[in-house]
């Protein structure tokens, strides 16, 4: 693209100076021989055309830097035309900020574990953030030293917080929403960083976690439809992931937290609106989320530790799903590896090829059977979906996660949920004559439970 921009710059250059050259020859032929008139209209013969093949040039260098923004805004791309090597590798600093509360050695073992991976102080701080007036947490993380920066607000059950009667079982909730708004205010506005990784105290992290993030910030610069980078696969469990493709990645339009990055563009479109309760779910509502995805992996980069029992949700879906989530353990170098396969273009792309026409479509029953065969290992299949039940009872056959919210499926990119099991790709894709977007009144029956 500068390049580009380079090259008509140049050229716009050389017909100045050419022309400048032309005049300044003209007035001096002029003077030495007024009555050479052929020479004269030779001359300018010559440099009319020379004019128009410079405009035709520089006509031609404009529509290339058209296309080019329109294929980048679409994500279809050569590899020619990919975003620079210097543009991926992100040199400004991005915190990691840690939502704490009253949970001590929650902290102590997650701020642990960051220091251990971090690559350096200077690129990734750590700043706790404490919300509830609990002196452990403190003295936890005063002892890390100037390793860590530690933030203190008003305690949630000090502050005038107006709450619904109906919702007084939420509270904790609402003090939440506010915790957060108060800290990436912190992060974005009195800080100024442009991105921040937000984890919580109970999340266990990978040894390539900062490698994760930090190669794939990129990504949020150059992706209008990209708003936020997440380590957590929803359907992460070991049965149901390839634990030997963990540098695979992934769009999803479900918003999963749980350990992600977004960048301060966001924030400050959220900041204005931002809601007084359950904030998660809000940014999951369609007038919120406006279509943009998440970047998420096959292999988690976080993971549940045991505190995430005693959390606000009092321990919903951990046993089934949370405590069950693998977290990977062998470290990836993505700085190696070219992401642009993520831009929305391509992913769209190479999702399609390998869901419509690599997968074999198949009944659910016969997936059951077809994935117990050793010869099947390293095939593909797709079951295919035409309402919200009919997702719930295939999902629950696969052990994935059943729930939508605001419609949409844990972990989908246009309705589509992959698993893993037993060495076959399953793809769990809708029927576009029957569901043909997500539909937010997608709900799961009492009768489903969890």
């Amino acid at each position: 693209m500068q390049a580009v921009t380079i090259k008509l710059f140049f050229g716009f250059l050389f017909v100045f100076l050419v022309w400048t050259l032309y005049v300044e020859n003209e007035i001096t032929s002029r003077s030495r021989n007024s009555d050479n008139i052929d020479d004269l209209l030779e001359s300018a013969t010559r440099l009319e055309r020379l004019l128009e093949f410079e405009r035709k040039k520089i006509q031609e260098l404009t529509e290339d830097v058209k296309q080019i923004r329109a294929r980048k805004k679409s994500g279809h791309l050569t590899m020619e035309e990919m975003v620079s090597p210097e543009l991926k590798h992100w040199k400004e600093p991005i915190p990691v900020l840690v939502f704490s509360c009253n949970r001590a050695q929650a902290v102590r073992d997650h701020v642990q574990k960051l220091i251990k991976y971090r690559p350096s102080k200077e690129q990734f701080p750590i700043i706790v953030t404490q919300d509830c007036d609990n002196e452990n947490v403190k003295i936890e993380v005063q002892k890390f030293g100037d390793q860590v920066q530690y933030i203190k607000h008003l305690a949630g059950d000090k502050a005038n917080i107006t709450i619904p009667p109906s919702h007084r079982q939420f509270t904790a909730y609402y003090r939440i929403a506010r915790h957060y708004k108060l800290a990436l205010n912190h992060v974005f506005v009195d800080k100024g960083y442009s991105s921040v990784i937000i984890t919580e105290d109970d999340l266990d992290i990978a040894p390539d976690f900062f490698s994760y993030f930090s190669n794939t910030r990129y990504l949020l610069e150059n992706d209008e439809r990209l708003w936020c980078v997440t380590a957590w696969n929803d359907n992460g469990k070991l049965e149901n992931i390839d634990v030997n493709a963990a540098d695979k990645l992934y769009r999803s339009d479900f918003f999963a937290g749980l350990g992600w990055m977004m960048s301060s563009k966001t924030w400050h479109e959220l900041e204005p609106i931002w809601p007084v309760g359950f904030w998660d779910d809000w940014m999951r509502d369609p007038l919120r989320r406006k279509d943009r995805q998440c970047i998420r992996p096959e292999v988690s980069r976080t993971g549940m530790m045991a505190y995430g029992k005693e959390g606000a949700s009092k321990g919903q879906f951990f046993s089934k799903h949370l405590a069950k989530i693998k977290v990977n353990d062998k470290y990836t170098d993505f700085a190696k590896i070219n992401l642009d396969y993520l831009l929305p273009g391509n992913f769209e792309k190479k999702t399609h090829f390998e869901v419509m026409k690599q997968a074999v479509e198949m009944g659910i029953d016969d997936v059951a059977a077809f994935v117990l065969l050793p010869e099947n290992k390293g095939k593909s299949v797709r079951i295919i979906y035409d309402e919200n039940v009919d997702y719930i009872r295939k999902a629950d056959k696969l052990h994935v996660m059943h729930d939508f919210k605001a419609g949409v499926p844990r972990t989908a990119f246009d309705g589509i949920v992959t698993c893993f099991i037993n060495g076959v790709r399953i793809y769990l894709v809708p029927d576009k004559t029957k569901v043909p977007g997500y539909n937010p009144d997608w709900a799961v029956p009492p009768a489903f439970g969890e």
